[in-house]
């Protein structure tokens, strides 16, 4: 396993992918949350994802919003769905009605931050995983590329 100190990044260590730490705030909580940088092949960090990086970094707060309503509203999309799934003494809990995007934020939690890898010049892509209450099993995945969400799902849509 090799580490290195990286200028954008910080300390990464590589063990078939590059990860290192970072902390974030998110829903008014502090997260100490895995940092992905994905490459294939043994490729080296490309400049699209610290480009990707940088531009996430000085955007959190208006990035973090977005993420944070796309989820409000896929929550409230599959309410029914999710509410289906437990028990009538737990529904209240793990898949309550929410009214505003701050009643989210018992509901799940900041796991991982990746930055893709680009597949088209230009395109830069950040990945957020979160562990959901309401969805133990697969979790939320937000896919936000330049700067605009592009995909809420499960976080299959960013494991691989």
């Amino acid at each position: 396993m090799s580490i290195v100190s990286d200028q954008d990044f910080g300390e990464l260590h590589f063990d078939g992918v590059w990860k290192g730490a970072c902390e974030m705030f998110f829903w008014g909580r502090r997260f100490e949350v895995e940092l992905v940088v994905q490459t294939f092949d043994d490729a080296p960090i490309s400049e699209t994802q610290r480009l990707a990086y940088r531009e996430f970094n000085l955007k959190k707060d208006s990035i973090f919003s977005l993420v944070e309503r796309a989820i409000f509203n896929y929550y409230l999309g599959r309410l029914e769905e999710y509410r289906e799934c437990f028990d009538i003494d737990e529904v209240d809990v793990k898949a309550p009605r929410v009214c505003a995007i701050d009643d989210m934020q018992g509901l799940i939690s900041l796991k991982r931050i990746k930055v893709m890898s680009a597949f088209e010049a230009g395109v830069r892509q950040i990945g957020f995983i979160f562990d959901a209450v309401f969805d133990p099993q697969l979790g939320i995945g937000v896919l936000v590329t330049n700067g605009s969400v592009e995909a809420v799902d499960t976080q299959d849509i960013l494991l691989g």
